[in-house]
């Protein structure tokens, strides 16, 4: 059979450990086991029935559901995107600085390639989302990763300013934060704008958990000043809040310039996203659904429950994260310790302990560029989460 050989440019990156250990997870399941997979950032509550209904009601229609629409999105829905921004962040952009993409993975692929060249750096605060080093990489540029472990997760200044090199061209924002659920306040974001003012450093911001911040309020970095808006890319969707994670819509703002570029990228790759998918964005986007303060409500509550239960876990010790809905308890007392004849030598050994002996599912620290931790979703029935942490407290007694 022939070999063929691999381009250097995939070759730089790896899968998603995240969606493998879901999958894996599932797997196990499938085949009986009775297994809480807190792996996957997916919430658990269905697309409010309102958007589905419009959705149905298109399709009957047709017309314009079963067409193209321009490469960035339909235009009432550009529209509806900067009158999101300018409601809930005060950011005021034309309909012409507005990408609508196959998810916000999708919009800050689109923004990573239209603003990082080969050799270019990127500061990235970790813990990170996965795919944030993977992207950097395909489009040759160099992650720089600065470690938040000691700051409480947060990004400061003088971190910043140590980073920052001639070849710096971009540092990614994240807050609330995947994994962690910390939340940078505006005092935070604040300072490194201050940081940044005067150069050509781009910012990508991610938004994509605005709506589940559950003490105090979200701060746009863009909002934070003429400046900070002149050099950002906003990114967000409909995935977390409005539980829309299988229609895959994203969403970028930002630059005209470098909107154009993004625009220009998603051309030559998927032209418009799913035609039915942005008519139901158009619903989502008119008003936030009813049923978010109960699930914001229920996020707190099952957040508090699990964080305690943690804690009550020997050698586990777990924050309370100010957004999103995940955990991220520091592991590193169980460690170097066996549970029956395995020993724990790392984060990822640890997840594969707790897979197989306990049946639940978790990801290691390590893939978001912070050994000795680990990340559970609590985006799960509350059954499910009381079921996960018994067995986890369990395993911690087991422990030698």
């Amino acid at each position: 059979m022939t070999s063929l050989r691999l381009s250097r440019r995939v070759q730089r990156i790896q899968p998603s450990a995240t969606l493998a250990l879901t999958a894996r997870a599932k797997a196990l399941k499938a085949q009986g086991q009775d297994v809480v997979a807190l792996t996957a950032g997916e919430p658990d509550f269905e697309t409010p029935l309102h958007v589905r209904e419009s959705a149905v009601a298109e399709l009957k229609k047709g017309g314009v559901v079963g067409r193209y629409t321009p490469v960035a999105g339909l235009p009432d829905l550009l529209k509806a995107v900067a009158n999101k921004f300018q409601r809930d962040n005060g950011l005021t952009y034309k309909p012409e600085q507005v990408l609508v993409s196959c998810g916000a993975k999708h919009s800050i692929f689109n923004a990573i390639g239209a603003l990082v060249d080969d050799g270019d750096e990127v500061i990235v605060p970790a813990p990170y989302w996965v795919s944030y080093p993977e992207m950097i990489r395909f489009f040759g540029g160099t992650p720089v990763i600065v470690d938040t472990a000691a700051t409480g997760f947060v990004l400061t200044a003088d971190a910043l300013r140590k980073a920052i090199t001639p070849r710096t061209r971009v540092v990614i924002v994240n807050s609330p934060c995947n994994p962690t659920g910390a939340v940078w306040s505006g005092k935070d974001q604040q300072a490194i704008a201050d940081v940044l003012k005067g150069t050509d450093i781009a910012v990508i911001s991610d938004e994509i958990y605005e709506k589940l911040v559950y003490e105090g309020s979200h701060v746009a970095f863009a909002a934070l000043s003429p400046d900070a808006c002149s050099r950002t890319i906003t990114v967000n969707g409909v995935a977390k809040a409005y539980a829309m994670t299988g229609w895959r819509i994203g969403y970028a703002a930002g630059p005209q310039a470098v909107l154009a570029a993004m625009n220009a990228l998603q051309s030559h790759s998927t032209s418009n996203p799913t035609t039915v998918a942005q008519l139901a964005t158009l619903t989502a986007l008119a008003k936030d659904p009813e049923e978010l303060p109960l699930w914001r409500k229920q996020y707190q509550t099952r957040r508090d429950n699990l964080v305690k239960a943690l804690n009550a876990a020997p050698g586990l010790k777990c924050a309370t994260p100010g957004g999103a809905f995940y955990v991220f308890p520091d592991c590193r007392a169980w460690l170097g310790k066996r549970h029956g004849d395995l020993l724990l030598k790392d984060d990822a050994t640890l997840c594969e302990a707790l897979l197989t002996k306990a049946l639940v599912g978790g990801v290691p620290g390590s893939e978001f560029g912070a050994p000795g931790f680990l990340r559970f979703s609590y985006a799960a029935s509350d059954a499910e989460l009381a079921k996960a942490a018994e067995r986890i407290q369990r395993f911690g007694r087991e422990l030698q």
